[in-house]
């Protein structure tokens, strides 16, 4: 298993695709908040926006 991580400027989903388009990478993992009540159906929004705009597999993980 290889890992990497980048810091780049933008806004959120929108860099993670485009690097997760330009490194070729097979899978993104990324962070959501931990919720509770009604919350917990919903995903934060940059998550979301990964999940329904990318082409390749995503693992999201509770924090």
């Amino acid at each position: 298993l290889s890992v990497e991580k980048w810091i780049v400027k933008g806004h959120p989903a929108e860099e993670i695709l485009k690097l997760a388009d330009e490194q070729s990478v097979d899978m993104i993992v990324m962070g959501t908040l931990g919720r509770s009540g009604i919350e917990k159906f919903v995903l934060g929004s940059v998550a979301d926006k990964v999940i329904r705009n990318s082409r390749i597999p995503v693992l999201t993980v509770r924090r």
